[in-house]
């Protein structure tokens, strides 16, 4: 077989999407040493790029799997600024398994340029050798996949669900939306009683789409934008406007938690302001208690008094 036989054999080989270690390519042409190998590899590349139709593909050396493979670097719809910034915000919310993040940062940065890869590869090095995911260690990618599709397509969610005690019951609904709030991904539906509920994903086990006819409420959680503008660790409840003093603290950190936030009073000389915000729930009593002293309840009565009781039960365990 001529040299250029060969060449042809490897190009199909990675245009076919096969993996190739230095060794085996080595050994493929005869034991040719590495620095052959490699002008093997950039008389490839070389060729490729020469072709309008083949110009967006590259042999590149992938570390992960240490094997050589055809990549597709062209029609890039984000730069690789935007992957940097994509990818820290992904690790800082630790939703997704170790195997999930790795396999998510591959291809986010696999069509970038090799110098941009690098640079990614070194900012993140720190975080991805630490990175910690949540204790349910649950895959979730192909659990949100398949209940997004079974919303764009109007089914019903058929499913098991281990509850914080570790009780599993059997549900079906009519899933709204999938989101993530607080370190967990939930998918929001109505049941058959047409209740408006939410659940955490990793703790859904068993599932499958069904045709169970259950009609969408009129609700405030019917639009994902609404409800996460208003809920606040994932607490059901009603609509209502919760009216705080915030004294002594910093004013556009309470601004930028809570989008529907208006500025009653405001005293900025001795920083002392008046809230307001719109809320789902009664989750918000859980951010106010951590605000400490900062922080006066002033309505309504039901969420100021659950502030209290909460405190109360505090002070009584000292």
């Amino acid at each position: 077989m001529t040299k250029s036989t060969q060449l042809l054999e490897l190009y199909l080989r990675f245009l076919n999407g096969e993996h190739l270690s230095k060794a085996a390519i080595s050994q493929y042409f005869d034991n040719k040493s590495s620095r052959t190998i490699q002008r093997y590899i950039s008389g490839l590349n070389a060729f490729i790029s020469s072709y309008e139709a083949t110009e967006h593909l590259s042999i590149e050396y992938d570390r992960q799997i240490n094997a050589f493979k055809m990549m597709n670097i062209g029609n890039q719809n984000i730069d690789q600024k935007q992957v940097l910034a994509i990818i820290k915000m992904l690790m800082a919310t630790r939703g997704l398994t170790k195997e999930e993040i790795d396999n998510t940062v591959a291809h986010l940065t696999e069509r970038l340029k090799p110098e941009d890869r690098k640079v990614i590869e070194q900012a993140i090095l720190s975080e991805m050798t630490h990175y910690h995911p949540m204790i349910h260690e649950a895959p979730l990618l192909d659990k949100i996949w398949d209940i997004n599709l079974m919303i764009q397509n109007g089914k019903s969610l058929s499913f098991d669900y281990s509850n914080a005690m570790n009780k599993v019951r059997h549900h079906v609904i009519k899933p709204m939306y999938v989101t993530f709030s607080e370190l967990y991904f939930y998918v929001v539906g109505v049941n058959e009683e047409e209740k408006v509920i939410i659940y955490r994903l990793d703790r859904i086990l068993e599932y499958e789409s069904t045709k169970s006819q259950i009609a969408k409420p009129v609700s405030p959680y019917f639009k994902e934008g609404e409800l996460k503008q208003r809920i606040y660790f994932m607490y059901g409840g009603e609509w209502q406007r919760v009216r705080f003093e915030f004294n002594n603290g910093i004013i556009e950190s309470v601004m930028d938690r809570f989008p529907t936030a208006k500025l009653l009073k405001k005293d900025y000389e001795n920083n002392r302001f008046e809230v307001e915000i719109e809320v789902i729930g009664n989750g918000i009593v859980m951010w106010l208690l951590s605000q400490g002293s900062k922080v006066k309840v002033l309505s309504p009565q039901s969420v100021k008094e659950l502030y209290l009781d909460e405190l109360k039960k505090m002070i009584d365990q000292y």
